[in-house]
């Protein structure tokens, strides 16, 4: 039996000072190399509209809108992760809501 990835099982809702709710799953990774990027996806509605993902070690960021081309970010845009769930962060929730217009 495979072991589960303990951050793709987890989904939540991300609310912030009022601000719209998003949905921020884990999608995998780049590829099956041991320090590829980890991809998020971000959902609103049962929607999809960001993608996200994030270096081996966190440092560095990038979004898109689903399948266009990944702009880099900085800080860190996406909190919790292993037995926390994960939510956008102050900066995620701005640059996501810049991204969709």
């Amino acid at each position: 039996m495979a072991a589960l990835d303990p951050v793709a099982d987890i989904r939540t809702w991300s609310s912030l000072n009022g601000m719209s709710q998003y949905t921020v799953s884990h999608a995998g990774r780049e590829s099956g190399e041991p320090f590829a990027n980890y991809l998020f996806d971000v959902s609103q509605d049962g929607r999809k509209i960001a993608e996200l993902s994030h270096d081996y070690r966190g440092d560095e960021h990038w979004m898109r809108l689903p399948g266009g081309s990944w702009v880099p970010l900085s800080g860190r845009i996406i909190e919790g992760g292993g037995p926390q769930p994960l939510y956008l962060s102050a900066a995620g929730i701005k640059a996501v809501n810049n991204l969709i217009g």
